[in-house]
């Protein structure tokens, strides 16, 4: 009986050490293939950042200028008032950041208020429509109404 007992304590002891031995090289497999990975995303993270130093749209877009003058920007782009709705769609595609953010709206809605606070844009209700148009002051006449050829890109 002890012979039994013994053969088998030997042959559990033998598994132990080859699982323990697998274990090792696994882990070892893993921590170069971990390693390698973040090598690659640091990597990936630097060509990103040259590319954007030396990218320069056609329109003259800047990543470097302040949230509140990219959005200002686009609307002056889009030469016609935008709804915040709009203005997330077009930054979206330009700013990687700004999908990263968990509400787009309450992000660009700080914004948008600072924009309005310094007149850089004017904010323009239409009845029965929810939200406000965006607009350059330029668009607004004298008495804080929109300016014909700009009212009908709205309808």
């Amino acid at each position: 009986m002890d012979k039994n007992i013994q053969k088998e304590t030997f042959h559990l002891e033998f598994t132990i050490k080859k699982l323990k031995k697998r274990l090792e090289d696994r882990q070892k497999e893993f921590n170069g293939v971990t390693l390698q990975l973040n090598q690659a995303l640091s990597e990936n993270e630097k060509l990103k950042r040259q590319l954007r130093k030396y990218e320069k749209p056609k329109d003259e877009y800047d990543y470097s200028w302040s949230w509140i003058s990219k959005i200002v920007f686009l609307v002056a782009q889009a030469k016609k008032p935008l709804r915040s709705a709009e203005i997330i769609s077009v930054l979206r595609v330009r700013e990687p950041d700004l999908n990263l953010k968990a509400s787009k709206e309450k992000f660009l809605s700080a914004f948008l208020n600072v924009a309005m606070q310094h007149q850089r844009l004017i904010p323009y209700k239409l009845k029965g429509v929810r939200g406000n148009y965006y607009c350059l002051p330029e668009w607004i006449n004298g008495g804080g109404e929109l300016l014909p050829e700009m009212r009908k890109h709205i309808y």
